[in-house]
């Protein structure tokens, strides 16, 4: 496919689906990441926890310029970039491009998120639970039937930083809401474009996990939409 083939959303690719589950000898591997990262954050780790706020960890991102949070063990940041590297090939759809990778944590209390697309519309990611993924804490994602018309989805494809439920709802005959709900270890893959939400976490502990954030466009001068946020070179690394 070329770069352009990926630029329009589809609504046959949106939405969660379980793909396998992480080996269980490179489980170990994710935990280990997760606890150095956390240690090497110190009080910072806690404060965004605090602010009750769904939070990102960028461990590693293909853009240099934003915020990373690098790990601080080096021998442990290979093994994970070299794992995230097979697991984009063996997870993620055909021609897909590693962009980075870290930790997503919803902390009790926390506010819902705005329904989204990350980035652009040809992105999609691989998520990993650490801690189960439940009604009370789990991403919810939307379906559109094959039939949405162009202009609906050129409507989401102009501000996919804040895609409007309402007027998505009254530009088509129907479409469904749904939540992920899935056990530690189990690896996800959210298809480009995927419509989303992180939503409150009203249980009774942290929603951890890992991600891989993957994109299919080379050249991004072929995008068109203003929110272009890969080709003006901006990272977002905290509550978006």
């Amino acid at each position: 496919m070329h770069d352009r083939d990926y630029v329009k959303l589809q609504p046959a690719q949106m939405g969660f689906r379980y793909v396998g589950s992480v080996p269980a000898d490179a489980r170990p591997l994710l935990t280990r990441a997760y606890e150095s990262l956390k240690r090497d954050m110190g009080p910072k780790w806690d404060a965004q926890i605090a602010a009750g706020e769904i939070c990102w960890m960028n461990v590693w991102q293909e853009d240099e310029e934003g915020d990373v949070m690098e790990l601080s063990d080096k021998a442990l940041a290979r093994e994970l970039h070299a794992w995230c590297a097979r697991a984009a090939g063996e997870f993620a759809e055909k021609g897909a491009i590693m962009d980075g990778y870290g930790f997503v944590v919803n902390p009790v209390g926390s506010k819902p998120q705005a329904w989204h697309v990350d980035y652009t519309t040809d992105a999609a990611a691989i998520w990993i639970p650490l801690t189960q993924f439940t009604d009370r804490n789990a991403t919810q994602f939307i379906t559109l039937p094959e039939t949405t018309p162009e202009d609906v989805l050129e409507k989401v494809a102009s501000n996919v930083d804040e895609v409007d439920f309402a007027a998505l709802a009254r530009g088509v005959d129907h479409f469904q809401v749904h939540q992920i709900v899935a056990r530690p270890m189990s690896v996800l893959y959210m298809g480009r474009g995927t419509i989303h939400r992180g939503i409150s976490n009203t249980g009774d502990d942290n929603r951890i996990s890992f991600y891989v954030s993957l994109h299919f466009i080379r050249d991004y001068s072929v995008y068109p939409y203003a929110a272009d946020e890969r080709s003006e070179k901006a990272v977002v690394n905290f509550n978006d």
